[in-house]
């Protein structure tokens, strides 16, 4: 019997209407959800790994992803799902299996906020 996997976007799904935007590192701007998971997840130095990464797509999708215990993968891929960078083997004590957070030019939000900004 196959493992239900958790998806924080699951959790994290009710940031449906414009919030305000919240300075963050290297020139960028995050959303109160993004906020708000790297508060409660302490997922910061995820964020900034995404925030650094100069391939500079309109979109991207970054997909931080469990593949055992506590090591995770991060995966950056562009609007056509090709993808661009995989980071293996980051060491993270993160409840959920999963998490995907978009990068649009210089902000930064979850798939629901994509929209609204």
């Amino acid at each position: 019997m196959a493992k239900i996997r958790s998806s924080a976007n699951e959790l994290y799904d009710f940031y449906k209407y414009p919030q305000k935007l919240i300075k963050y590192k290297y020139g960028f701007k995050i959303t109160e959800g993004i906020n708000e998971i790297g508060n409660d997840e302490n997922i910061f130095s995820i964020l900034d790994i995404i925030c650094r990464h100069k391939k500079n797509f309109e979109v991207e999708i970054w997909e931080f992803k469990r593949d055992r215990g506590n090591l995770f993968s991060l995966t950056g891929k562009d609007k056509f799902r090709t993808e661009f960078i995989q980071i293996p083997d980051l060491e993270f004590d993160f409840y959920f299996d999963d998490l995907i957070i978009l990068k649009k030019g210089k902000l930064v939000c979850l798939p629901i906020e994509e929209n609204l900004y």
